[in-house]
């Protein structure tokens, strides 16, 4: 609901919404509602003011489509509600587009997966973590649990079965074994050639020696052969179905055997070892999320070499950095490309693998890692703060730990900002980096996004990456101007990773959602003015941020709508929404938020 109301495709005129005391007739549907707002146009729902955008649902407030008789019932699900507002504002023509349908399939997955999820993990989310690395475990798994916040299917993982769901995701905690091919070298490219690791030192000795005994029966010797891990759903549903003609002449080597134990992460892709803390493994998914194919293209994988380049010259052109950001190792990696294939075919992207090496400064002794995005769910079995503080947190502490939290955030992010770069700040790539119980650093992993401004970067003597971009395809790595780059600051940083923070915790600890907004803006504002941004562009990028009327948005749910097949990254836009700095100035929040709090 507040993804359609988001993006506009729910239009709230005068026409069809307005006080619900005006609209008397309709009081007996919402009875014991504290919402003033009412819609009476494709639904029935009620609505109220927002901050994060400018209106957001009622969570208490059932929602209502039309019968077949004219009259009014009780919606039974998000795709009934969603097709309504469909065939009101799309044409008939847009309505019978692959990607409507689509959607509306995923969303009955979502909420079916999302149920599983709720149903059975109890128990392995409610394991008590001992190490730093387990710390680290426990986020990702509550992370998973509510998955990418903004997104209406973020939980859909399309093509897997319910057995399968359980067995990949993070929250359910199960280990996945291995599976192991071989693929002849010669079809191999690599991430790094110098002190070179290789997909066999994620095992223990017995685990490698099994592996190398299978190579040995099958008579693959070392310099002929690369080993892959290969997930096993991989294995069944993609690897041996679809590249029948290579396991056939003997390119790729389907081997009797699996070994390596690891867990889930909250990418659905990347995996833990639960006796490794120091390396993770990320191999290719292919199943449906967020719109797209989860496969791992070795374009992806060059172009996080260029992005982790990139990104630690820009540490090292501030000092201020030191210690307070950390980066993934990720230039161990082995993709899966013959001649005459090319970079952007699809086929060698399901067959890859990488060594992600966590910087063991980030989980020191006393210090904890866990993504931003384990902090923005709500569970009836309380807030994951509360664990991660070791004791009932009040909503003073609270509120002092956001603001905490977003001071460091921001002053990190504008610092990267001025030199020129954005990394992947949404809450489940970046991670929050604790010493003790306090917010003391940032981890930040998978690079090959790492966005940028070319006149900063040579402002700091930072070449170009020279990222590897699809001809005829929108790039957002590239940004022009910074108005342009500050755009994933407003949207991934801060409606996406901090909102579902703010909200989560104003939700738990009975916290005015305005109070942690102004406590945002504060922190903003102080890390903008400590970044030293060029002069010609502060007062640009001031009134962009924080006194312009709009804001551009993310757009999800019209991009999917719109697309015709799967492309290579989720599918998304960019329109205009109001600026929530704007928003929470005016005065009907004097009127309770969503948190219930006034």
């Amino acid at each position: 609901m507040d993804a359609l109301l988001f993006e506009e495709l729910i239009p709230l005129d005068d026409r069809v919404a307005g006080p619900l005391a005006a609209r008397p007739e309709l009081a007996p549907l919402f009875n014991g509602s504290g919402s003033s707002l009412v819609y009476d146009g494709a639904l029935r729902f009620l609505f109220e003011p927002g901050i994060r955008q400018r209106h957001v649902w009622d969570a208490a407030s059932p929602v209502y489509v039309r019968n077949g008789e004219g009259g009014w019932r009780q919606t039974a699900s998000p795709r009934e509600a969603c097709e309504a507002v469909f065939r009101a504002v799309l044409s008939p023509e847009a309505f019978a587009r692959r990607g409507t349908s689509e959607f509306l399939e995923g969303l009955d997955i979502a909420a079916r997966q999302l149920e599983l999820s709720l149903e059975r993990t109890a128990e392995p989310l409610g394991f008590a973590p001992q190490t730093p690395f387990a710390w680290l475990l426990k986020g990702e798994r509550i992370a998973s649990l509510r998955d990418r916040p903004f997104h209406p299917l973020a939980k859909a993982k399309i093509g897997l079965s319910d057995e399968d769901y359980a067995a990949c995701m993070a929250e359910f905690g199960r280990p996945a074994a291995m599976r192991w091919v071989a693929v002849k070298q010669e079809s191999i490219q690599r991430g790094s050639l110098a002190d070179e690791a290789e997909p066999l030192d994620l095992l223990d000795g017995r685990e490698r020696a099994a592996v190398e005994a299978e190579l040995a029966h099958r008579r693959l010797s070392e310099a002929g052969y690369m080993a892959l891990p290969v997930h096993p759903w991989q294995l069944e549903h993609k690897i041996k179905p679809e590249f029948g003609d290579e396991i056939a002449d003997g390119t790729i080597v389907v081997l009797d055997v699996e070994a390596g134990r690891f867990l889930a992460t909250s990418s659905i892709r990347t995996f833990a070892s639960p006796d490794d803390p120091e390396r993770m493994l990320k191999l290719p998914l292919s199943v449906l999320s967020l719109g797209a194919a989860r496969y791992l293209p070795v374009v992806k994988l060059l172009n996080g070499l260029a992005g982790e380049r990139m990104f630690r010259e820009a540490l090292a052109r501030d000092a201020a950095l030191a210690d307070r950001v950390f980066l993934c190792e990720e230039r161990n990696w082995w993709g899966f490309l013959p001649e005459p294939m090319g970079l952007f075919d699809d086929r060698p992207r399901h067959l890859a693998a990488q060594i992600r090496k966590l910087p063991a400064e980030a989980l020191a002794e006393g210090r904890r890692a866990v993504p931003m995005a384990s902090l923005g769910v709500q569970r009836k079995e309380g807030h994951f703060l509360s664990e991660l503080l070791g004791k009932d947190v009040s909503a003073e502490e609270a509120a002092a730990f956001y603001e905490e939290t977003a001071e460091l955030f921001y002053d990190i992010v504008m610092r990267l900002f001025k030199i020129g770069i954005v990394p992947e700040i949404h809450g489940q790539n970046c991670c929050l980096v604790l010493s003790g119980n306090r917010p003391h650093g940032l981890l930040f992993r998978d690079h090959d996004s790492v966005r940028l401004h070319p006149a900063y970067l040579e402002r700091h003597g930072i070449g170009d990456p020279l990222y590897r971009i699809r001809p005829g395809y929108s790039n957002s790595l590239y940004n022009e101007t910074p108005e342009k780059l500050i755009f994933y600051v407003q949207s991934l940083g801060t409606q996406v990773n901090l909102a579902s923070i703010l909200e989560s915790l104003a939700a738990a600890y009975g916290i005015p959602e305005r109070r942690l907004w102004r406590s945002t803006e504060s922190a903003w504002r102080k890390a903008f003015a400590a970044a030293g941004l060029p002069e010609q562009d502060r007062g640009r990028l001031e009134r962009a941020i924080f006194e312009s009327e709009e804001w551009p948005l993310k757009q999800i749910v019209v991009p999917l709508l719109e697309s015709d097949g799967v492309p290579g990254a989720m599918p998304s836009g960019k329109g205009t929404g109001a600026n929530p700095f704007q928003l929470l100035r005016r005065s009907h929040f004097e009127t309770p938020l969503r948190s219930g709090v006034r």
